[in-house]
């Protein structure tokens, strides 16, 4: 029978003459697995009256629950096949073959299925003996305009998939996105803290020094001082966090910028005690060429970064638990709020007296940068903590931290803001680069709740 469908896609109308199965979904092998869920879970078919391969009429009473870990992707699914109920889960694939080839024949966790729903029926499957595993082929009963916006959104050229429809989208649906994802992120993030606080045997104090560490180091040379902070265990720096001049040798001499001749005092003097402490405590430093200058200002060379972390340890005794007890956002602000020692002052690399008059100050340690740390490491490692010890507190203060601290300024979210989507604060930043950088640039729209909105209204 011939008909003609139609929709629009970004005001442009597209016309469907005769969409026959065979032929509308002759390239289906674009097709994704978040497809074919996203058409399960919302039960977008083309009839209402489905039926498994074995000609067994199906129906729908509740797709089951999306399960974003191992095990089958939909559980507690409630079906009414034939005349029976079944309650169990149901698996989702591109074929039927894909079962097998995805090792879940002898997986435990797939024991209860009740549903294969497959795009494509190309093997016959069972759990236990031939014909216990119904199978839902949806080929057939997915609606063409469906697969045709689906497949537009996969290769359109603009910035992100939806762009053309942000206008469209509500307030409510973008700010409960950017919730769910700033969680997201957060878990993402600590993630790494958590590794590392089982690599350490559960030492927050060496976790988040060696994080914090990481943050001095800003883009260009976080992994240096990341490795610098590993080669230099915390318990060393605590023994002589109440001398600066030590904390600052030791950090120096581990960068491996005091391996080489000097003349002012100060350089000389630093050089000599490090030499002391490292055969005291049979270190060995790493070589300097690990350090990145090219494009830096000088401000942010990693002398002057070193210099000021030297600062904040040797200046804030016990910052982690000053951090985990803080009452106020602000006054965790404050205790980063550090200036390295005054022979930076005129100074950006050892031994190198700064020729620039307008170059010589304080090298205090800015807002901007101290914002970043606050993102990056101590809203991180609240969080980590709050999960590994079951306080929701530490993950409210982690969020609230966000809310509190200025949303960053990268060109993503430039381009954010000038589709009309700005970022108030560092909690809606950051959920903003979440969705983007894990969401947008993968084309996993039907997993985004702005994209499922735009999706459900091309019918």
């Amino acid at each position: 029978m011939f008909h003609e469908i139609s929709f629009w896609l970004t005001g442009v109308k597209i016309n469907i003459i005769n969409p026959q199965v065979s032929k509308y979904m002759s390239d289906n092998h674009h097709i994704t697995e978040d497809f074919i869920q996203y058409i399960w879970k919302f039960r977008l078919f083309n009839t209402i009256e489905l039926h498994t391969t074995a000609g067994l009429p199906i129906t729908i009473l509740h797709p089951g629950h999306q399960n974003f870990s191992a095990g089958p992707d939909f559980l507690n699914a409630r079906l009414r096949i034939d005349e029976t109920l079944w309650i169990g889960h149901v698996e989702i694939h591109k074929k039927s073959s894909d079962w097998r080839r995805h090792g879940h024949t002898n997986d435990e966790n797939y024991k209860n299925v009740i549903l294969h729903a497959v795009l494509e029926h190309d093997e016959d499957i069972f759990l236990h003996q031939k014909g216990d595993l119904q199978v839902f082929e949806m080929l057939k009963n997915i609606l063409p305009s469906q697969w045709e916006f689906y497949k537009y959104w996969l290769t359109i050229k603009s910035w992100i998939a939806c762009e053309a429809h942000l206008p469209e989208m509500d307030k409510i649906t973008i700010v409960s996105q950017q919730q769910r994802l700033l969680v997201e992120r957060l878990e993402s993030k600590s993630g790494a803290f958590m590794q590392l606080y089982n690599e350490t045997s559960g030492d927050w104090n060496e976790v988040f020094y060696r994080k914090l560490s990481r943050n001095f180091g800003f883009k260009a040379n976080s992994e240096a001082m990341e490795m610098l902070a590993t080669s230099l265990p915390y318990k060393i720096i605590e023994k002589h966090k109440s001398d600066p001049f030590q904390i600052e040798a030791l950090l120096f001499g581990q960068a491996g910028m005091l391996n080489e001749l000097f003349s002012d005092d100060y350089a000389l003097q630093l050089q000599k005690e490090y030499f002391f402490l490292c055969k005291k405590y049979g270190l060995r430093s790493l070589n300097k060429s690990i350090w990145n200058y090219g494009r830096l200002r000088p401000s942010n060379f990693p002398c002057i970064r070193l210099a000021q972390l030297a600062a904040l340890l040797s200046q804030t005794d016990h910052l982690l638990s000053r951090i985990l007890h803080a009452e106020e956002e602000n006054q965790i602000h404050k205790l980063f709020e550090v200036t390295a020692h005054r022979y930076w002052d005129d100074h950006y690399r050892m031994d190198a007296l700064t020729d620039s008059p307008e170059a010589n100050h304080q090298k205090k340690l800015g807002d901007d940068s101290i914002d970043n740390i606050m993102i990056n490491t101590v809203a991180v490692i609240l969080f980590a903590i709050g999960q590994r010890k079951g306080t929701q507190d530490l993950i409210d203060r982690s969020i609230r931290i966000l809310e509190e601290t200025p949303s960053e300024k990268n060109g993503i979210l430039t381009k954010w803001a000038t589709r009309g989507i700005t970022a108030e604060n560092a909690a809606e930043s950051q959920s903003l680069l979440q969705l983007y950088g894990v969401y947008c640039t993968t084309r996993k729209c039907l997993q985004c709740s702005i994209g499922m909105k735009i999706f459900n209204t091309q019918k």
